[in-house]
């Protein structure tokens, strides 16, 4: 079984899409596949309807967990809730907003099958024009976030940052994970590089958000990157312990 983790924030909107831009396409892939899903929701403490519409668009469906947070404790705590609770072997993180598309988990996967590695990480990075919605501002931020990781990390990533990626739950079971927000990506995969795990790029597009506001917080988010990023330093070249 593969786990889907949707974290949620204030995503009324894009829930409401979910009925024709997620679940037909991810039961086309569990065809294809030969996987069974199970769709896992964290709403983050949402002020808005999310919980509500999760629940009505998902009323019928037998492979569906909502898990609620009471108060706002950001993206890494969701997904940390979400791990907690799933049944996969195999677990695919994702943006609520699908601004990875639901039908590169067919990407994910396939490459799996291929080379059974620790992660597979979905990259923009890894070929042209995979980037052309996203905003002159975001995209240099992205960039430049990315090539500071890549400079300590080596091994060849390009993309450190997203969260599209599918993951051995054993893996991630065995790893103490510290962030609670936006960078909790990145401290995934820095981790598994630092400890010697297999991840393996496919090229995937990063498209525009098309409903509600973006979350991040670029001036937190900023200090988490360079608290982040010193950790990687610390733990990879002055051999101590990461936090």
């Amino acid at each position: 079984m593969i786990s889907l983790i949707f974290p949620l924030y204030n995503e009324q909107e894009n829930i409401t899409h979910y009925p024709t831009d997620l679940f037909p396409i991810i039961d086309d892939i569990k065809k294809s596949a030969g996987e069974n899903f199970e769709y896992i929701f964290i709403d983050d403490g949402s002020r808005d309807e999310t919980v509500k519409k999760i629940q009505e668009i998902t009323r019928s469906r037998t492979d569906v967990k909502i898990l609620v947070h009471e108060k706002n404790s950001g993206m890494g705590t969701a997904i940390k809730t979400g791990l907690s609770a799933c049944s996969g072997d195999l677990v695919i993180t994702m943006d609520a907003d699908l601004t990875f598309r639901p039908v590169d988990v067919a990407i994910l996967i396939a490459k799996y099958q291929e080379t059974h590695a620790d992660c597979i990480s979905g990259s923009p990075y890894l070929e042209k024009g995979l980037m052309e919605e996203v905003t002159p501002f975001r995209l240099i931020m992205s960039k430049s976030v990315n090539f500071l990781y890549r400079m300590l990390l080596g091994g060849g990533i390009t993309c450190v940052s997203p969260i599209f990626r599918l993951y051995k739950r054993n893996v991630l079971s065995e790893m103490e994970i510290t962030s609670r927000n936006f960078e909790i990506n990145a401290e995934i995969i820095s981790k598994l590089i630092i400890g010697g795990k297999t991840v393996v790029e496919v090229p995937v597009p990063l498209l525009k958000r098309k409903y509600g506001e973006s979350k991040i917080d670029i001036k937190k988010e900023v200090k988490n990157y360079i608290l982040l990023l010193y950790r990687i330093f610390k733990t990879k070249y002055l051999h101590r312990k990461w936090v």
